[in-house]
Parts: C-alpha cells; structure tokens; sequence
C-alpha cells in the first residue's frame, strides 16, 4: 500500500521508519559522514526527529535498562553495530511524522512510498504517515529555518546552568582537565579535549553546568556519548565511572536524579517559550502589513 492511499491510522511511524534506515545509513555512509555521530546525540534526534533517544544506539552503549528503547535488528554503519530507536509512539498526528518527511527530503534521502502495514484496521491509534499534516505549531517547512526547540533547549540549558551558588573560572577547569591526566575521562587518549557534562545538562537527565559534572573529553567520546549519562556510556568500566564519581565528590556535586518537581518546571518553561514565540508571530503577523515586513 502506498503511502498517499493510506489513512493515518493504517500506518505507523514505526513502519516508516524502518522503511528509511538502509536510506539513512546510505546517507551517512557516503554524503555525510558526520550526520553518524549527530544520529547518535540524543538533542539532535529530539529537534530534527522529535524523539527522545539517539535514532543509532551503538550496540555496545546499550545498557540492560535501554534494551526497550531499540529495535532488535542489528545494522552496520562504517565499522559500528548499531541499533535503531524504537521509541516512535506519538498522537496520530505526529510531529515526528512530518519532522521525518523534512529530514529526509532536505537530505535527498529517495522517500518510499510502498510500505506495508500489516494488521492495519487494528492500529487506530498509531503516529499518522509521512503525509499526515504538521501540528499548528511546528515550523512552517522553510529549508534551515531556525526550529524552536533549539531555544527550547537553550532555556533549559541556561535555567540548569544558574542553579546553585558555585562560580568557577578557566583555570578551575584546566584544574580539572589535569587531574584526569591531560586525558579524555572516558577513553584516556590525549589530544584535543572538549569539556562535557557527565550527567547530560538536558530536561531529561537534570545534569548542572557545575565543576564536578564537567569532564575532559576526546571528540569521538563526546560525538558517541551525545546526551547519555556517563555510566550508561561506559557500560561498566568500573574504574573510569569511579574516576568521575570521586570528581564529583570533590567538587561537592550531586546529581539531581529523578526530580518529579524540577521536571516539572523545567517542561512548563519549555512549553512556555514555545507559546510565547507563537504569540509573537501571531502579533506581528495580525498587526503589521506585509509591506512592513
């Protein structure tokens, strides 16, 4: 069945999805090498995808309790194993649908349009099809427009970055690099170093900008840790999450962990600035003629 024939409750996103992984794989493999690592950052995936796990999962960073998240089926991608995100369940009218149809047409990645799905009078309430129509408040479909979930994530990143009293300078943070001997904290190659958040400083893990939840990293490290926690990417190499667990107790850092009410503001302060950016372009667009524009 095609894709244009079907209602949105015949077709899962799920199903789309699979249908365009060898496409996506394809794509990273000889156009752009570094879209690879992007797929693999938990941020780029919410904002180009709308969902909330990295699309790849490296086969090797997928913790006991992240099996549920991908799909079992295994795909090579260079030289890695990678599992794909299983975590594609919206409303039917999925903003993940039209996010997808953009992500690929943007990337020349070939759209297809014969896809079964199977058991389709039983799937009333899955995500809606490729065709399905955007939510009000997505963007308007304009190649390298700037999408709100960039301030969103901006927000949140500043809201977490200012809780707390602690200040700290550049050479407190080369402080830092050295007790880890000049050496990326979870490989232990030298080089270039860029400093990561050990706990993700995102609405869902809670990590803070402070000292002892910064860490030195090599950038494939940062690109294949992208927003997972720092022992879920280790994958139990007990020394290396020790090392960074006896920095952050010297820095006197405690992770927030699961925080039903600091969750709470911080996903009302996203919706919020979503709300306010569409009330201004409404504003704008209702009180100024186009020759003012």
């Amino acid at each position: 069945m095609k894709i244009a024939d079907m209602k949105i409750a015949d077709i899962k996103i799920a199903d789309i999805v699979r249908a365009h992984i060898s496409g996506i794989i394809a794509y990273c493999e000889h156009q752009d090498r570094g879209e690879f690592a992007r797929l693999q950052d938990a941020r780029y995936c919410k904002e180009n995808m709308d969902i909330n796990y990295p699309f790849f999962k490296q086969n090797t960073h997928i913790t006991p309790d992240l099996h549920v998240r991908y799909w079992s089926p295994h795909f090579k991608v260079g030289a890695a194993v990678v599992r794909v995100s299983s975590q594609w369940f919206n409303p039917p009218t999925s903003k993940s649908a039209g996010l997808l149809r953009a992500y690929l047409q943007q990337r020349g990645i070939a759209l297809q349009t014969d896809i079964a799905a199977p058991n389709a009078p039983h799937r009333a309430q899955s995500a809606g099809s490729l065709d399905a129509a955007q939510p009000a408040r997505a963007p308007k479909g304009r190649y390298r427009g700037n999408p709100i979930g960039n301030a969103q994530n901006h927000l949140v990143r500043h809201i977490l970055s200012r809780l707390g009293e602690d200040t700290f300078s550049a050479d407190d943070w080369l402080g830092v690099v050295a007790q880890f001997g000049n050496a990326c904290a979870y490989c232990g190659a030298d080089g270039k170093l860029v400093m990561d958040h050990a706990v993700p400083i995102n609405r869902e893990s809670l990590g803070e900008h402070r000292l002892g939840n910064l860490v030195p990293a090599c950038a494939p490290c940062n690109a294949a840790k992208g927003q997972s926690d720092y022992r879920s990417h280790l994958m139990g190499d007990k020394a290396r999450i020790a090392a960074i667990g006896a920095h952050m107790a010297r820095h006197g850092y405690t992770p927030i962990g699961a925080n039903a009410k600091l969750q709470a503001v911080i996903e009302a302060a996203h919706a919020e600035l979503r709300q306010m950016a569409d009330r201004y372009v409404q504003l704008i667009e209702t009180t100024l003629p186009r020759a003012d524009l």
